[in-house]
């Protein structure tokens, strides 16, 4: 593997892992540039994608929301100037999440990054992760599809 790859790959990890278990707010800056646009699916009315400052508040989102975190890299597939990163997240529902009181719940949920680096930082990416799951572990709605799924949502949206 050519270093540029391996510069690549080392910068999706980074991103994933050091970033997401510290919470090491000045990891952001070393690895997303200042325009950076992340393309995700975040179920919360704020704008937690564009630039470093964007990443800071979601990270700092979930350690609020979630201690024992375990972020791990399951696989990583590098082509030119694009990583994929297929991840799993580990972590203990202990704070509140608007509309969800702590569980106190270990929750588990999968996700994959596909980032786009330029000059040795993240400029552009998008992140798909399962959503449902999680709000699935957090809530009863798995065990119990009368819970009012809608009515989570909306209590959801209108936070």
């Amino acid at each position: 593997m050519s270093a540029d790859l391996q510069a690549v790959k080392e910068i999706g990890r980074r991103f994933r892992e050091d970033l997401w278990n510290t919470g090491d707010m000045t990891l952001a800056d070393e690895l997303l540039a200042r325009d950076c646009l992340i393309q995700a699916r975040v179920p919360f009315p704020i704008d937690f994608s564009r630039g470093p400052d964007a990443i800071r508040h979601l990270i700092f989102f979930y350690h609020l929301a979630f201690t024992e975190i375990r972020v791990t890299v399951e696989q990583t597939v590098a082509e030119d100037d694009m990583i994929v990163v297929r991840w799993t997240a580990r972590g203990r529902h202990t704070g509140e999440i608007p509309g969800l009181p702590p569980t106190g719940r270990e929750t588990v949920t999968t996700g994959i990054d596909m980032l786009r680096i330029a000059g040795g930082k993240i400029v552009e990416g998008w992140v798909s992760w399962d959503t449902l799951s999680l709000l699935e572990q957090l809530t009863d709605l798995g065990e119990d599809p009368e819970s009012g799924f809608l009515s989570l949502l909306e209590r959801l949206q209108a936070k």
